[in-house]
């Protein structure tokens, strides 16, 4: 499946650096569920940005990926749905990987505060 160039994700939507990571991190709060751990700080942008980070300790590889691809699109088509404003990073759990998209979709959206 290819994606078309202006149905990815724009550059500035994303948290680039360690350090941007690093401030939502310490700064931000914190929200669990079974399949994620999200960390959200307001920027003072008028668009939220967002990272994704899946360690290790997750799984192999194709299992890290799988994941990280699902996200992404939950993220793309729920763009204008989430609240503006914020710097999120999405750390998906062990769990994610046993959930079928809609599930996941649904978890995540709420987690974002996009059901409201």
């Amino acid at each position: 499946m290819l994606i078309q160039k202006s149905a990815a994700s724009p550059k500035g939507l994303k948290l680039r650096n360690a350090g941007e990571f690093r401030v939502v991190y310490e700064r931000g709060a914190r929200k669990v569920s079974r399949s994620f751990v999200l960390f959200a700080l307001p920027n003072g942008l008028e668009h939220s940005r967002f990272g994704l980070t899946t360690p290790r300790k997750f799984g192999k590889a194709h299992d890290r990926n799988r994941v990280k691809r699902r996200v992404r699109e939950i993220l793309r088509t729920s763009r204008a749905l989430i609240p503006a404003g914020f710097d999120f990073v999405v750390n998906p759990r062990r769990s994610a990987n046993e959930r079928n998209f809609g599930e996941l979709r649904s978890e995540l959206v709420t987690l974002l505060g996009a059901d409201k």
